[in-house]
This record gives structure tokens, C-alpha cells and sequence, in this order.
């Protein structure tokens, strides 16, 4: 089942400077932090001039999309799905 939040949560990421990449490590969300066990997209948008990254990552049970505010450095945790399988 989906679930629209549309909430801040914190996020620890690693940069990998030789890669060039950018990967989600843990989602602090209300009480609760979960380990990204894979990232399955990344891509960026923009909202009027704003512009956002998004992750499409997943748990060992659940489906998340975060976003990154590139103006406002903050993360939102827009959607989640549980039973998920990788």
C-alpha cells in the first residue's frame, strides 16, 4: 500500500568523489530510522525554479521517494510503500 507524506526527514547520504555519486545511507523519519538497502532511481525535476532530486530507494520492507530542495538544502520524504520486494 502507498502512502502520500510529503514530510521533512533527515538523511545520511555518502558522496563518492571518484563515482560521482550520491547514495542514501538512513531515513530518520518521526521516531523511526531506516537502512537503505538499495537505490533504485535517481533523477531531478523542477518545481517552478526550484530544482529537486529525487530517490527512489527501498528497505528490506518498504518503498520510499525522497527529495532534495536544492534551494532550501532540506529533504521531504514525499511517499512510502511497505511490501515491498527487491
Amino acid at each position: 500500500m502507498s502512502s502520500k507524506i510529503a514530510e521533512k526527514v533527515s538523511v545520511n547520504l555518502v558522496y563518492n568523489h571518484v563515482a560521482g555519486t550520491v547514495i542514501p545511507q538512513h531515513i530518520k523519519w518521526k521516531t523511526h530510522v531506516y537502512t537503505v538497502t538499495k537505490v533504485g532511481l535517481h533523477y531531478t525535476v523542477f518545481q517552478g525554479n526550484t530544482l529537486l532530486h529525487l530517490f527512489a530507494v527501498v528497505n528490506d520492507t518498504n518503498y520510499f521517494l525522497l527529495s532534495f530542495n536544492t534551494k532550501t538544502l532540506h529533504w521531504q520524504l514525499e511517499e512510502i510503500a511497505d511490501n515491498v520486494t527487491n
